[in-house]
């Protein structure tokens, strides 16, 4: 992050990632002074995000702050699903607390903002063998490893990029980024606007469905 953002960021940041799915997936809760890493928690495998409220709770107490964030950046996706809903919840939460700023930032463009990624594909990984894809305009999609064409020579990240194959990855520009640092949260923040609400972004649709005979008459 360069000294002329640090000077325009607020000074206590914030930043929660509960997007990465799959076993290896790590979520992320991090505290920033003045753009540099003062507390940070990392979360490895499935159902990190349901730690995230008293984790972020003892980072606050490890951040010696004598307030509260003044900004809170986090994760909008694509992602997981419940990492995302318990992740995006207590962001807003948290601001809504705090009356803080609030603002959401994607996969991709958190790992764009990481040295010479700024036209680069960001490749994660999602359920049931695909992966999810965000190319450098903000376009995202979810497919198989296999079935992912990219043009030659295109500069790929993220920790779906393992799962191409060694011709898939041979004709592409792998750079060495598995997932979006804090700092890269922060600072692909500084383009964006401050929100009331985050809103995920979702590929799959929701998997959950009401009941086929309805939902049932409420409690008397």
């Amino acid at each position: 992050m360069s000294d002329a953002l640090k000077m325009t960021m607020p000074h206590r940041i914030l930043v929660l990632n509960g997007a990465a799915a799959g076993e290896g997936a790590t979520g992320l809760i991090a505290a920033l002074n003045h753009g540099t890493v003062v507390a940070q928690r990392e979360l490895a495998g499935r159902g990190a995000a349901e730690h995230f409220a008293p984790l972020t709770r003892e980072l606050l107490r490890d951040t010696g702050w004598s307030a509260g964030p003044e900004l809170i950046v986090a994760v909008t996706g694509p992602g997981s699903f419940t990492g995302l809903r318990a992740s995006l919840a207590l962001a807003t939460g948290l601001a809504l607390g705090f009356h803080c700023r609030l603002r959401g930032v994607t996969v991709g463009a958190a790992l764009r903002s990481l040295p010479n990624a700024q036209q680069a594909v960001s490749i994660m990984i999602a359920r049931r063998n695909r992966c999810f894809v965000e190319d450098a305009h903000g376009g995202a999609w979810a497919c198989s490893p296999e079935e992912l064409a990219l043009p030659h020579d295109t500069a790929v990240m993220g920790d779906g990029v393992a799962s191409l194959t060694d011709v898939q990855r041979a004709n592409l520009q792998v750079l060495p980024y598995r997932f979006p640092t804090a700092q890269a949260i922060v600072e692909a923040s500084a383009h964006t606007t401050d929100l009331a609400v985050l809103e995920p972004v979702y590929i799959d649709a929701p998997e959950a469905k009401l009941p086929a005979a309805g939902l049932r008459s409420a409690p008397k």
